[in-house]
This record gives C-alpha cells, structure tokens and sequence, in this order.
C-alpha cells in the first residue's frame, strides 16, 4: 500500500507545486572545478587505444597493397597488348604493300560512289 496521502488544503498543493516547479526550473550545473578540469584537458585517446589504432593502420596498409602475384599479372597482360599492338601494325604495314603492288600492277578498280 502507498504510505502517501493525497492533500486536500489548497495552501499545501500550490506549495508542493511551488516547490516543484523550482527544482525544474534550471537543470542542475556542474561544479565549476569539474568545468575547469574538462577545458584544460586535451582530447587523446588512452595509450592502449593508440597503439591498437597504429597496429590497425599498420595492417591497413599492408593488406592493400600490391601483391607480386598482381604485378606478374600486369606485367604479362602489358607484354600481351604490345606484342598484339605490333601485330597490328604489321598487319598493317602488309596490307599497304598489298595496295601498293595492286596499284602497280594495275589490278585495282574505281571505287567511287557507285560502288565495284
């Protein structure tokens, strides 16, 4: 059971009010020794913390980077697109001689804009 009783007297509600209101008026303040403390502290992490922190970034970094495995891969795909691009021009190269033998020869037509 509650050991409170609801009063009836209007004079002791309006002070309970009273009472109540001027508790949460204002929000409680700190103690100003406690304030002073906090703006002289500098913001840094405990030394367990930083040295986890380091170790972290430490292996941060050496997990992205580049393998050997990866390198050889770049390397033999660089080695691919050059000697496919000197194919190419080579090609190249042949088909002129092909159009320039025709031309001397005397084997080539009109291409104009009617078509062969």
């Amino acid at each position: 059971m509650s050991t409170t009783t609801a009063t009836t007297d209007p004079r002791e509600r309006q002070h309970g009010a009273e009472s109540r209101a001027a508790r949460t008026a204002h929000p409680p303040q700190p103690p100003s020794i406690d304030v002073e403390a906090v703006r002289k502290r500098s913001a840094r992490a405990a030394l367990p913390d930083r040295v986890a922190m380091r170790i972290g970034l430490a292996l941060l970094l050496w997990g992205t980077r580049a393998s050997r495995a990866a390198e050889a891969l770049d390397e033999a795909v660089r080695r691919r697109e050059a000697r496919a691009f000197l194919l190419e021009r080579a090609l190249d190269e042949r088909r002129q001689e092909l159009d320039r033998a025709r031309a001397a020869a005397g084997l080539t037509m009109y291409q104009g804009p009617f078509g062969r």
